[in-house]
């Protein structure tokens, strides 16, 4: 009686949709009805499979609207506590990482509430909560290595997209360039800098670097040749076109990501590294090799005008130094207009001043004990273990998070959306290998 029941059920849905499709064709242009039949076969394939969902969103993200972002991954979030409910899916995996992301909600949580401005800081705590109901569903979902290598290939192969068309861009010229990018006077032979979808060079630098590592590690790990080939590959252009960014907190960030890649990987390769380093500057054209120098230079306009920054902010700490000024990059820049009318700015380029001008310190506490068991539990059972595959993949995602978060010491990483999602992915990734750590299926 309950699988005649199912079937017909099935039936009545089947007839149903059958309908809608066939009313939408004739009343909609061929085009538009593409695309809802696309979306309707999509959302079907999700709910036959959420995994479906997650390889759509890993693929999708970099090239979706920020709001189109947040939909599909509340989508997907609600599809897997549909299965909870109805289809008595088990629940998440206990993990040990899972407790500080969950003390870290609460305090962003009541640090909105609570907050100067709530309904600003509103704006970002939706966007942390939406991509931290996502990897919960990610790691509830990948329980192999085979699922878990789909996911990060289709990872690297859609920021390789992104690369490419920002090599595009280089070579067309079609780049518009906005003043505050480059001092001409301190960089006159900088004409261009890519940023392909992400609309901000630095930007653009602060997802490659993230994404390069475990592109990397991929290349390591494999023994088939033609996927060496491959992963070699995909490497040299996403390292072009961070290189091509122009983003000097980016080449820091991923010079310090490849040395922690180093470190955990093959650590005699350090050897090789700093004379390689220093030969490399000889062979830089001026355009870099001037960007490079920069960096010491405080007359820089981009150097001068982060200084300045970051004493405003420093005074806005100083005056809410135990719980902020609120969740979000709003209510800091509410409050940083109260110390000076001479400088607009949207957050303070520096994630740690501006962890601790929002959340106080109570909250900067929260975050770096969150990045500290994550990389503490991520070294102890992946790292150090002896599974070789676990131990290289890991090492990239570990060094694409060390990577920026050295570059976060010149920017707020965690203010663009498809950012704040790629960083919440790197972390999801890490808990993933670390639930999967003893799955027998091999990869090669």
């Amino acid at each position: 009686m309950v699988v005649e029941s199912i079937k017909r059920k099935e039936l009545i849905f089947s007839l149903i949709l059958g309908v809608i499709l066939s009313f939408l064709y004739y009343n909609m242009t061929l085009e538009y009805f593409s695309v809802v039949l696309l979306g309707v076969l999509g959302i079907a394939l999700i709910l036959f499979d959420i995994r479906v969902g997650i390889y759509m969103e890993i693929f999708l993200y970099p090239f979706l609207p920020d709001m189109l972002n947040l939909l599909f991954m509340i989508f997907i979030v609600g599809v897997y506590v549909f299965n909870i409910v109805f289809k008595k899916v088990k629940p998440l995996t206990k993990s040990s990482i899972i407790m500080p992301i969950i003390l870290y909600i609460i305090f962003i949580t009541i640090n909105t509430v609570t907050s100067n401005d709530p309904v600003g800081s509103f704006r970002d705590l939706a966007i942390h909560l939406t991509s931290i109901g996502f990897i919960f569903v990610l790691i509830q979902s990948i329980k192999s290595k085979k699922d878990f290598n789909i996911l990060i290939v289709l990872l690297i192969i859609s920021a390789t997209l992104t690369a490419l068309y920002g090599l595009y861009q280089f070579a067309t010229g079609n780049i518009v360039m906005e003043d505050k990018w480059v001092d001409e006077a301190t960089n006159p032979d900088l004409q261009t800098r890519i940023y392909s979808v992400f609309g901000n060079p630095n930007i653009f630098a602060e997802y490659l670097i993230m994404i390069i590592p475990i592109s990397v590690g991929l290349f390591w790990f494999s023994k088939s040749i033609h996927k060496k080939a491959l992963f070699l590959i995909t490497t040299m252009i996403l390292v072009l076109a961070l290189v091509l960014t122009m983003s000097r907190g980016g080449w820091i960030g991923f010079a310090f990501g490849i040395f922690v890649f180093i470190l955990f990987v093959e650590k005699r390769l350090l050897l090789l590294a700093i004379p390689a380093a220093i030969g490399g500057l000889f062979l830089l054209p001026d355009a870099i090799l001037n960007r490079l120098l920069s960096i010491l230079n405080f007359a820089d306009s981009s150097n001068d005008y982060r200084i300045r920054m970051w004493k405003f902010t420093l005074e806005v700490i100083k005056d809410n130094w135990l719980v902020g000024v609120g969740f979000g990059h709003l209510p800091f820049r509410q409050a940083f207009g109260k110390y000076t009318r001479t400088m607009v700015t949207y957050h303070a380029h520096n994630t740690y001043l501006e962890t601790m001008a929002e959340m106080g310190l109570l909250g900067f506490v929260v975050f770096i004990s969150l990045l500290f068991v994550i990389f503490k539990y991520a070294i102890k059972k992946l790292v150090k273990g002896n599974d070789k595959y676990t131990k290289i993949i890991s090492s990239g995602i570990l060094s694409g998070l060390a990577a920026v978060l050295v570059h976060g010491l010149v920017e707020n990483i965690l203010y663009i959306p498809r950012i704040i999602i790629s960083f919440w992915m790197l972390v999801g990734l890490i808990i993933t290998l670390i639930n999967i750590t003893k799955e027998p299926q091999r990869i090669s």
